[in-house]
């Protein structure tokens, strides 16, 4: 069971809702083995935030911890750029980001070692559901809700059955999981 935090008020002067902390929803998804997981948030910062927080959230073993370390130095040796990545220590620790505000040769370094089995979380902008292909066990979807042009908004049938396909590998996983993180203020 994992605890409610309360983040502070809204400028109604009301409380703010509370909502659980991504880390703590993987911590769980770790401990019950549906990891590697795809985590989508509606925004680039909070997919920031979300790894920066991670660190300790998922459990590799020493030879996963070897093999995460030596697939990320051979890519730092072919990309030097790399090194001052401000997301390297997150990324050592099997978890990353990943939206349309990072490098393309970052992008594509945390898909190549998501696609290896490598990362144990990824939390992406939904832009990740459509195209790539990131093998994950679990995904799991943030809110069934989101800020657009015109305002909040319910998630539509087929952003919601993008972002869900993405759970169950094939060929590896004989059920993909979906959770879906209640909002508070979402029904």
């Amino acid at each position: 069971q994992v605890r409610e935090v309360r983040r502070g008020t809204r400028r109604s002067g009301a409380p703010r809702p509370r909502q659980e902390y991504p880390e703590k929803v993987v911590s769980v998804l770790d401990r019950e083995g549906m990891v590697p997981a795809i985590y989508f948030l509606f925004s680039r910062k909070k997919c920031d935030e979300a790894a920066r927080r991670s660190d300790q959230a998922v459990t590799l073993s020493a030879e996963h911890r070897q093999a995460l370390s030596s697939a990320i130095d051979d890519a730092l040796r072919e990309n030097p750029s790399l090194e001052e990545h401000s997301h390297l220590a997150h990324l050592r620790q099997g978890v990353a980001a990943h939206h349309a505000g990072l490098l393309p040769a970052w992008k594509a370094l945390v898909e190549n070692l998501f696609q290896q089995g490598l990362l144990q979380v990824v939390y992406a902008t939904e832009t990740l559901a459509a195209g790539i292909n990131m093998p994950a066990r679990t995904t799991v979807i943030s809110a069934i809700s989101k800020y657009s042009d015109d305002g909040h908004r319910m998630l539509t049938a087929s952003e919601f059955l993008q972002m869900s396909g993405r759970a169950g590998r094939r060929g590896m996983d004989t059920l993909g999981h979906v959770v879906v993180v209640h909002h508070p203020l979402e029904p």
